[in-house]
């Protein structure tokens, strides 16, 4: 009702701004008629009488807005989609056997369910974590044998036969080196395991889902849903997670995204809460269960993460980043 109001209320003052619309509107016979530069000078000034400035039309479309109410442009949408769906139910003719549009519906209805989305969230990122916690030890283990166990006592011996100073060899060979072998080979792994993972949940189209779930919560707290796709980047990189943050259309949501994705748990720090996991809760779990665990608590970590990027959004939309809040249509 609100959305026909507004409508009728934009017709009449566009026809009552511009009354010459109604003549000219109707076909007429065209003929010829010989030029007339008075005839012409006087539709001039008809024409820049009658029709209204930009500022008189910007002026009104603003009164429309606030009248038509805070959820016009939610409405509308729901409106054109729920029109678009029976019109395609009306007009498409489907096949005898809808067994894969059947099921896609139903994975889809499931996925973004009030009751089940949130927990096949939980569930889908804690398989996630134990896989990458899980698979990454054997290639980690390889990768620290070659370069650490392997390598770096050649270069040291090198250096001994070479009568290179200690003070260089210490920092070439025990800084430069050996600390950037620790993080290829402490990175690298989770990093080959994850974003491949990641890249299956997004062409499976799992991933704006998530985003749509995510959206009533990030609107409460002032950001755009979309920013559950740049935080979830960010669990694989926090500069990815930054740069993705250019598919959120809003400056002032896009800047709360790019401050708030550090909260996420990046790849430069799972190794150190990978460790702690294990190392401490880990070890309390029954054999067997340990990697389980270990990947349950990496995930309390990152459910800690998401809490404290919705309370950071929350008081920076308050704050210092005041606006209104898009919409968001999947």
């Amino acid at each position: 009702m609100a959305i026909s109001a507004s409508l009728m209320q934009c017709n009449a003052v566009s026809w009552a701004t511009w009354p010459c619309a109604r003549i000219w509107s109707r076909p007429r016979k065209r003929r010829w008629s010989p030029p007339s530069c008075g005839r012409a000078n006087s539709r001039r000034q008809i024409l820049s009488t009658v029709m209204p400035t930009a500022e008189d039309i910007l002026a009104g479309a603003e009164t429309l807005r606030w009248s038509a109410g805070v959820n016009f442009h939610e409405q509308l949408v729901e409106a054109i989609y729920t029109d678009a769906a029976r019109l395609t139910d009306r007009a498409v003719t489907r096949p005898d056997s809808p067994l894969r549009f059947d099921f896609d519906r139903t994975v889809d209805k499931l996925v973004t369910s009030r009751w089940f989305g949130f927990p096949l969230m939980l569930l889908m990122l804690a398989t996630v974590f134990y896989i990458t916690i899980v698979g990454a030890n054997v290639p980690s283990a390889l990768i620290s044998d070659l370069l650490i166990g392997i390598i770096h006592p050649l270069l040291k011996q090198a250096s001994a036969a070479l009568g290179v100073p200690l003070f260089i060899d210490g920092l070439l060979i025990d800084g430069m080196y050996l600390g950037s072998a620790w993080v290829v080979a402490v990175m690298l792994p989770p990093m080959m395991i994850f974003f491949p993972l990641f890249t299956l949940l997004e062409d499976f189209g799992y991933l704006p889902r998530v985003a749509f779930n995510l959206d009533a919560i990030f609107r409460k707290s002032g950001a755009h849903g979309k920013q559950a796709l740049t935080m979830a980047m960010g669990w694989g990189c926090n500069a990815a997670g930054v740069v993705a943050t250019r598919i959120i259309d809003s400056p002032r949501e896009r800047l709360i995204a790019i401050i708030t994705n550090n909260f996420a748990l990046c790849n430069g720090r799972w190794p150190t809460q990978i460790m702690i996991a294990t190392v401490f809760i880990g070890v309390l779990a029954p054999p067997g269960w340990g990697g389980l665990v270990s990947a349950l608590a990496v995930v309390g970590v990152a459910v800690l993460g998401i809490l404290i990027t919705f309370a950071s959004s929350f008081l920076l939309s308050r704050t210092v980043l005041k606006g209104e809040v898009s919409t968001f249509s999947l």
